[in-house]
């Protein structure tokens, strides 16, 4: 082959290495282009509104608007929190473009005064039964609260979207005492705290998806978890025990992705038919 050929067939070579490498190139670009983009939720900072329940008491809560034609989602928080505390969550909610009304339960965070106050039931009461009754009676006015939370969440959703609930210790038999009176599409239980009448009204429940999350060694919310766990029929349900004897609050705080974990569950049992 002579000198001229040889360049000949190097530069023919080269002109031609364009050809063979842009089509790789072209297409990883439309393939990138093609992936599905995660839908934004409107808005990541949330609103502070006020609900009006059923006896006039002015209860405070945190909205968080998902998208157009989205599910929604209640949360309540535990006696030793607020609905302020649990922001990871609501963030991966809203990352799953869901709806979600956060509720400061009355005597808790914004939703209380002078009448109903948790704080001054504490400092009031000097044993522990004096405490609990008095707490007890307090807690009373959750249910028709929590009731009409679903109702303004439902009323601001504006799309007849279904609902699930997120609860944690104390708020717990919330999740039942609505889901006797509202159609109800999964539950999130963190720490569950039942009474033995609060398993058997959830035993009355129709069967729907329930996703209870406990620590080994917080006994009762593990026991609590394992029965109804036992008890419910549906297969998208699941039971996660986490070692040592952190409260859920504790492990949403330390392992991050618990709250992507509900959050995708919850989307996935909010789609289901």
């Amino acid at each position: 082959m002579t000198n001229s050929q040889q360049r000949t067939r190097i530069k023919a070579k080269y002109l031609t290495l364009p050809v063979i490498i842009w089509p790789l190139w072209l297409s990883i670009i439309l393939w990138v282009l093609a992936q599905p983009v995660l839908a934004m939720p409107q808005d990541f900072s949330g609103q502070r509104v006020e609900i009006v329940a059923m006896d006039k008491f002015k209860l405070s809560a945190q909205l968080f608007s998902g998208q157009a034609g989205a599910a929604g989602v209640l949360f309540l928080h535990d006696c030793q929190h607020l609905a302020k505390d649990f922001q990871p969550l609501y963030s991966a909610l809203l990352q799953q473009g869901l709806f979600v009304l956060a509720l400061d339960l009355r005597g808790y965070g914004a939703s209380q005064n002078a009448l109903y106050s948790a704080e001054k039931i504490r400092q009031q009461t000097n044993d522990i039964v004096s405490y609990q009754g008095q707490l007890a009676a307090l807690m009373l006015h959750w249910q028709p609260d929590v009731f009409t939370a679903y109702q303004y969440l439902q009323s601001r959703m504006k799309n007849n979207q279904a609902i699930s609930i997120v609860t944690s210790g104390c708020s717990s038999n919330q999740a039942i005492y609505l889901a006797e009176q509202a159609d109800l599409k999964s539950l999130v239980m963190l720490d569950p705290e039942l009474s033995f009448g609060d398993k058997e009204q959830f035993k009355r429940l129709a069967d729907m998806a329930i996703y209870l999350i406990s620590s080994k060694y917080q006994t009762g919310a593990m026991l609590n978890s394992q029965e109804l766990f036992d008890w419910n029929g549906d297969k998208h349900s699941v039971l996660q025990t986490f070692k040592g004897n952190g409260s859920s609050y504790d492990l949403l705080k330390h392992q991050a992705y618990l709250n992507q974990h509900i959050a995708t569950w919850l989307h996935s049992s909010l789609a289901k038919q």
